[in-house]
Parts: structure tokens; C-alpha cells; sequence
């Protein structure tokens, strides 16, 4: 989000792309809360406490848009990592072949194994975090807070369409639905899934208001990636390291890889929940390909880019906003009339 957000944003919102990002968090911390009442009901996984509310049939046509979301965020987040390392680290190089190996690397790590790797990244977090919270700070004295007014100069509708945006890249948090079969404890997905909306929500206000505050609006909302050219233009005392920006790049290279792998880990895991237990492989072969395909039309065409984010938007989020709500419901109707 650090990464998209803040010129996706700013076409949106211009400068109330700020009041979007916290606006974004209290629907997506009431998600969580609905989860964690969810989660409650559930005794063996997510998947399985479907097909035995709902049948067979209707839980796993429900999972195979767990399954398709799961494949296009793959898919788009191939597409975005592909172009970073094109752009800022390998421009000679051919797309299809980075994509390829980001491609392979991801399954790698998906056969590698998902409890190592959350634990790689539980203790490469703040080795990422801390560079990038050093680069903000240096970047503060450049930042003009002219461009931060005027304010509330949007409508209605686009303050909507903005939160909604933000909301959406909250929403990724909905795969700690299926993480209970791999905890040790029960509620421990859902306190990491608050922690990490409420550092998500800060530092992306932190990121929004400083490339707002160096490049105004109407450059920020051309911008592909800001906050990158930002890191680029940053001088650190001592003129010792020339190409501070490529060693920044790690920060979303590992935090996109990170998401990739989590994307077609779901997607083959769903699955595999829909076709069989005893399929693992194929379905992370059908996984692999498919995310591969999406994103090569994502990276095709800018018209198919707008459709799947307008899918999301407008499919994707009823969806997994209304799918545990009347679970939930439905669970309280039946237990009234059994009399409990």
C-alpha cells in the first residue's frame, strides 16, 4: 500500500487522501472484529465450517471466489513487483523473464513451507522498517505543507470511491480466516491482524503526507511509483551511498514477495479444499499458471488493470464483508429457534 496508495490515492482525493486512509480503518478494524466472532465458530478450518453450514455444492462454489481473489492478487501483485525490479533495478531486463522468476521464487517459498516463512519475516520486519522510517525523516525538511491545503475540496462520492480504495488494500486481512489450522493459538491471526492495520494505517498517513507535501497533487497523481522517487532524491549526510533508492527497493521487493507467496498459498490451499486434499500439487501448478496469466493481461492492458480493480471494488468487498455477516446471523437465527 505504501507503494500504490499515495498516487491512486491522489487521483481520487487530491488532498484529502489523508482523511481516506483513517476513514478506511474503521471498516476494516469492524472486519476483523467480525472475523474474530467468526472465528469462535469454527472448530477445524475456515473451508470445512463452510461446506458443513452450507453443503458441499454452495461452499465450494463460495471458495472458488476465495480461490479467483486469491489468484488475481497474486496476479497483480506479479505484475507490480515485475515492474519495480524492471524499473528501479534491472532496466535492460526483459519483463517476462523477471515475472518468471518471481513467478518460480514464489513457489519455492510456498514449498518451502508457510511457518518458516512468517517467521523470516517476523524478523526481517523492522530491518525493513527501520531504513525506510530513517528515509521519511530525512525527507520531512523538503516537504512544502503548502501542498497540504486547501482541504475538504472533494465531493461525497469521491471521498467514498477513496476510502473504498484504501479499505480494499485493508482487505487482504480477510486471509486470517484461513490461517487457524497453522496457529498455535486460536486468536493469535486476529491480534496480529489488528497490530498490523493500525501500523499499516500509520505508516501509509506518514508516506501520503510527505510525497503530498514534495510533489503537490497533480505530479503525485502521475506518478507510478512516488514514494520510490522519493527515496531516490534523498540525500544522506555524507554523500557515501550513491544508489540509496535500489538498496530501498528491497523494502517492497521483500514485503511484495512476501505477499505473492501468502496470495497463491491461499489461492492452491482454497483449491485444494474445493478439488481435494490429495491434490496439493496440481492445485499449486493451476495456481502458479493462473497467476502468471493474470498477470500478463494486467500488464497488457490498462483497460483489464481498471476492470479488475473495479471487480474488487464492487464485487470482491460485498463479498467478504457480507459472507461472515450472515454466517454469523444465520448461526444466531438457528440457535433461536432450536431454543438456545
Amino acid at each position: 500500500s505504501t507503494l500504490l496508495l499515495p498516487s491512486l490515492l491522489a487521483q481520487i482525493a487530491g488532498r484529502d487522501g489523508i482523511f481516506c486512509i483513517f476513514a478506511g480503518v474503521l471498516p476494516a478494524y469492524l472486519v476483523i472484529l467480525l472475523m474474530q466472532k467468526l472465528q469462535q465458530k469454527v472448530e477445524i478450518s475456515y473451508p470445512y465450517y463452510l461446506k458443513q453450514r452450507l453443503g458441499k455444492w454452495v461452499g465450494g462454489i463460495l471458495l472458488a471466489v476465495y480461490f479467483v481473489y486469491g489468484v488475481l492478487l497474486a496476479g497483480y501483485t506479479l505484475y507490480v513487483v515485475s515492474g519495480l525490479v524492471q524499473t528501479a533495478l534491472l532496466r535492460e531486463e526483459s519483463y517476462w523473464l523477471i515475472g518468471i522468476c518471481m513467478l518460480l521464487l514464489g513457489g519455492y517459498g510456498i514449498m518451502g513451507g508457510i511457518e518458516g516463512r512468517a517467521r523470516i519475516y517476523e524478523l526481517l520486519f523492522w530491518i525493513l522498517m527501520l531504513p525506510l522510517i530513517l528515509m521519511l525523516l530525512l525527507a520531512v525538511p523538503d516537504v512544502n505543507v503548502d501542498y497540504w491545503t486547501p482541504v475538504v475540496m472533494i465531493g461525497g462520492n469521491d471521498f467514498l470511491r477513496g476510502t473504498l480504495l484504501v479499505f480494499l488494500f485493508y482487505l487482504i486481512l480477510c486471509f486470517v480466516l484461513f490461517l487457524q489450522p497453522f496457529e498455535t493459538k486460536k486468536e493469535e491471526g486476529i491480534a496480529a491482524a489488528k497490530r498490523a492495520l493500525g501500523i499499516t494505517a500509520l505508516l501509509n498517513a506518514a508516506v501520503y503526507l510527505i510525497v503530498l507535501g514534495v510533489f503537490g497533487t497533480q505530479t503525485l497523481a502521475v506518478m507510478r511509483y512516488p514514494v520510490v522517487t522519493l527515496m531516490s532524491m534523498i540525500k544522506l549526510p555524507g554523500g557515501f551511498f550513491e544508489r540509496q533508492d535500489a538498496f530501498m527497493v528491497a523494502i517492497w521487493f521483500f514485503t511484495l514477495y512476501a505477499l505473492l507467496n501468502s496470495s497463491m498459498f491461499y489461492a492452491a490451499e482454497v483449491g485444494k479444499q474445493i478439488v481435494g486434499q490429495n491434490r496439493q500439487r496440481g492445485c499449486l501448478v493451476v495456481t502458479l499458471l493462473l497467476t502468471f496469466a493474470a498477470a500478463a493481461f494486467f500488464y497488457r492492458s490498462a483497460a483489464i488493470r481498471n476492470l479488475g480493480r473495479g471487480w474488487l471494488i464492487y464485487t470482491v468487498i460485498p463479498f467478504l464483508v457480507l459472507l461472515p455477516l450472515l454466517l454469523l446471523i444465520g448461526k444466531r437465527k438457528e440457535k433461536g429457534e432450536n431454543g438456545e
